[in-house]
Parts: C-alpha cells; structure tokens; sequence
C-alpha cells in the first residue's frame, strides 16, 4: 500500500459525499478496494474508477511543480500542466476537481478555490512520500 492510499483511507469513508472545489456540486466516495478508488460524480452519478498506480503519481508530478491548475475539460483532450492533463493519462473523464478535494481531505494538496481553482501538494509531505514517475500508469 501507497503512501497516498494510505492517507486516503485513513480520512475518507466509502459511501461518504464530498462536495466540489466550487462548491456547486457534489459526489460520493463509492468504495475503495485492491485495485484502486471508485467516485460516483455528476448528477448523474458516473461510476469512475481511479487506480491507485495513477492516485500515487500525483505526488511526483505535483512535487516539480508549485500551484497547478485544476484545469477540467469535459473533453478527452486536457491541457498538460494541469491535474486534469495529469489524470488524463489515467481515465479519459474529467476527474481533476474531485480527485483535489479526496487529496485535499487525505492531507496530501491544498487547494486553493480562487478562479482559476488550483492545487499544490501540501507542505510537509515527505520526499519519502513519492512514489517514481514511472508509477503513472493507465486506470
């Protein structure tokens, strides 16, 4: 088990509702299980799995970097330094502005929800933290 993982389950519960970096909408922490994290986002309520291989690499790509946008398209396309672009390499949905607020919950960014709405991996997280880049890896 990841260091993201780690912190992930041990501050968000399966069935519980987060509400969006905007605050206009919200989404539930479906479950969580060997393979990774499932969200059930939008009105609609998608079933959106996201592996822990791809959760852990958000680590390593914020660590280069200092305040990177959110950055969601409801495309498949992404601008590339945002989280959105990150996690397009991952699952083809736009996922970046609930995946901040579980990171955001686990102690891993902060989250600044100014227009535009960015993120940054919180102070303190240990180099030891961060898994190697090579870790991204498709859903």
């Amino acid at each position: 088990m990841g260091p993201v993982e780690r912190a992930i389950r041990g501050s968000v519960a399966p069935g519980e509702t987060l509400v969006t970096p905007t605050g206009r909408g919200q989404f539930v922490v479906e479950r969580m299980d060997d393979v990774g994290l499932v969200l059930l986002l939008g009105k609609g309520r998608w079933w959106t799995r996201l592996t822990w291989r791809c959760l852990e690499g958000i680590v390593p790509y914020l660590a280069r970097r200092s305040w990177v946008m959110i950055g969601s398209r409801y495309d498949t396309h992404a601008y590339p330094e945002t989280l959105d672009g990150y996690l397009k390499g991952c699952v083809k949905r736009a996922t970046a502005g609930w995946v901040a607020v579980v990171l955001e919950r686990a102690g891993i960014v902060d989250v600044d929800r100014s227009r535009p709405v960015r993120v940054r991996l919180r102070r303190g997280i240990a180099r030891s933290t961060q898994t190697p880049r090579s870790s991204r890896g498709p859903a």
